[in-house]
């Protein structure tokens, strides 16, 4: 009897603790690690909501960049982090699909994280040059299976949206378009412009400029549904149903990060994401809003993974034949 009594008064002892502990953070800076440099979809995102949480809480939310081998240099520093809510990594889709195509990657997206909250999804869309007089998703089709392999498409790097939107839609189209890589998404996205490349995915602000100026024709938007923001485009999976590749974007924590940590912070991120003026800017990015909870962004995470496992399998069946 006493000790169940001394294991009862312990438990309670430790969830007043953590509570607390909920209650004063943050009592320090919180650091918002960025696997991308300033300016890029991932970057924006970050620092929109950190200031906003810096003058919510009064406490210093600073966004450090740590760019390299697609984010994962980031995610190491995160996953090997104090879980104390005081180090998190803003995180995208590349968190996932990075693990597929990057070497020596040491953590498991599943294990040595804890889903905090899914703030954003951000589709890509998909660009042609003008001079193919293409109208359609389905015109695409049409041309790419009447020359199979002649086709190409660029992306900026393999386990990029680009790239996992291009090889997504070889494989529910049943086509052929070649790789063509570049090391940066301004390489990739320009390649259309002058017409030495077919097909790119960029996202929706990047490509927005050059839609309106006629400069790239655009076919569909990677999304499951219309965006608001082009909401005359159609989707992707209009012509090829379950076609969705756009990408997530969330904050995440070191595993074992305490709940009642995740959860105010759940909570602030998702009252900054209902302010009207991030909500306009969010949606001149082109993303929709999901305010989500962690449960939800871990299951866009396990999506992701599946998706790109089917990827991998193709990309690795295409290769074996040619050598």
């Amino acid at each position: 009897m006493n000790t169940t009594r001394r294991a009862i008064g312990s438990m309670l002892l430790s969830l007043a603790a953590s509570a607390a502990v909920a209650q004063q953070y943050p009592a320090k800076p919180i650091r918002y690690v960025v696997g991308f440099s300033p300016g890029t979809a991932t970057d924006i995102v970050a620092r929109l909501v950190a200031n906003k949480l810096t003058e919510r809480w009064g406490q210093q939310v600073v966004v450090d960049n740590r760019v390299g081998a697609a984010g994962t240099i980031a995610a190491s520093m995160v996953a090997r982090a104090d879980p104390d809510g005081y180090t998190l990594y803003i995180g995208s889709s590349t968190l996932v699909v990075s693990t597929f195509f990057i070497p020596g990657v040491t953590y498991d997206v599943f294990k040595h994280f804890d889903p905090v909250v899914y703030m954003v999804s951000l589709p890509t869309v998909l660009i042609v040059p003008p001079q193919l007089q293409l109208n359609s998703v389905r015109d695409l089709i049409n041309l790419a299976k009447s020359k199979p392999g002649v086709l190409n498409y660029s992306h900026s790097g393999r386990g990029t949206g680009s790239h996992v939107g291009a090889e997504m839609l070889n494989t529910m189209a049943g086509i052929e378009l070649t790789e063509v890589g570049f090391k940066a998404a301004g390489d990739a996205l320009n390649s259309v412009v002058r017409n030495d490349v077919a097909v790119y995915f960029p996202n929706l602000a990047a490509a927005l400029p050059l839609i309106k100026q006629g400069r790239v024709k655009v076919l569909g938007i990677s999304s499951a549904k219309r965006s608001p923001v082009m909401p005359d485009l159609p989707s992707l999976a209009e012509s090829l149903p379950g076609f969705d590749t756009s990408s997530f974007y969330g904050i995440i924590a070191p595993a074992k990060t305490p709940s009642d940590v995740i959860k105010r912070l759940h909570d602030e991120v998702v009252a900054v994401l209902a302010l009207p003026d991030v909500r306009e800017r969010m949606t001149s990015l082109g993303a929709e809003i999901v305010a989500g909870p962690g449960a939800a962004l871990g299951q866009r995470m396990r999506i992701e993974r599946d998706q790109v496992a089917q990827v991998v399998k193709r990309i690795e069946a295409r290769e074996g034949k040619s050598r």
